[in-house]
């Protein structure tokens, strides 16, 4: 069957490999809805610019990993590096505001739904940066771990107990996903190791933001419905 070179370009621009691209980028639409629903006085900034900044790096990054992991690309990760980096500090910034809103609020009864639904929100988002944040750092990242056999920052038990999986088996963004998930409502890792010092630092920074929403705000809240 002949192929023709458009066809040889859709397939490279769809090529599968064992971390999805459209997994990872699933992952930042929920976040970018999850700030579109979040009230504008928790945002440090308009949502429609936030959002729009977002949504240019999210193409950029798509278009920059185009043939997959198949080479390390600096430009991937910086632009992956910044759209996390900038993600974290809107999350961290409107958690600030919400526990500002809460201990100085005039009308607490009144904005006790408001601030419930915008701490589930922070919640959330908390999971899915953090998502990304491991997904990013893990030998270097996506690309690097099919390169080449870099020191890693988390052990999972696929690399480690034979048989349940295949050789060579690598973790992709859902593994990185559950692994926040399991972080945030355990306060530690179900079944995954932290090894390097930034991944325990990442690791203690996101149960204390879920402290900090659980407890704090959360509770708080509830208690002035």
């Amino acid at each position: 069957m002949r192929i023709l070179p458009g066809s040889i370009a859709r397939h490279k621009f769809f090529r599968r490999s064992h971390d999805p691209i459209w997994q990872m980028q699933l992952g930042i639409l929920v976040i970018m809805a999850l700030q579109f629903f979040t009230d504008s006085s928790f945002l440090p900034y308009d949502k429609i610019w936030i959002i729009g900044v977002e949504a240019v790096l999210m193409v950029s990054i798509l278009l920059a990993t185009h043939d997959g992991y198949s080479r390390i690309s600096k430009l991937r990760r910086s632009l992956a590096l910044t759209f996390i980096a900038i993600v974290a500090v809107i999350n961290i910034f409107s958690l600030f505001f919400l526990i500002q809103d809460l201990l100085f609020s005039a009308d607490l009864v009144k904005s006790g739904p408001a601030l419930l639904l915008n701490a589930f929100i922070i919640y959330v988002t908390n999971i899915f940066v953090f998502a990304l944040w491991y997904w990013e750092i893990d030998g270097g990242g996506p690309d690097r771990r099919v390169i080449d056999a870099r020191q890693r920052d988390f052990v999972f038990p696929q690399m480690i107990h034979s048989g349940v999986a295949a050789d060579g088996w690598l973790p992709g963004y859902i593994d990185y996903l559950y692994l926040s998930t399991t972080n945030v409502t355990n306060f530690a890792s179900a079944d995954t190791l932290p090894l390097s010092h930034r991944a325990k630092l990442l690791m203690m920074i996101q149960a204390l933001v879920s402290v900090a929403i659980v407890v704090l705000v959360a509770a708080r809240a509830i208690g002035v419905l």
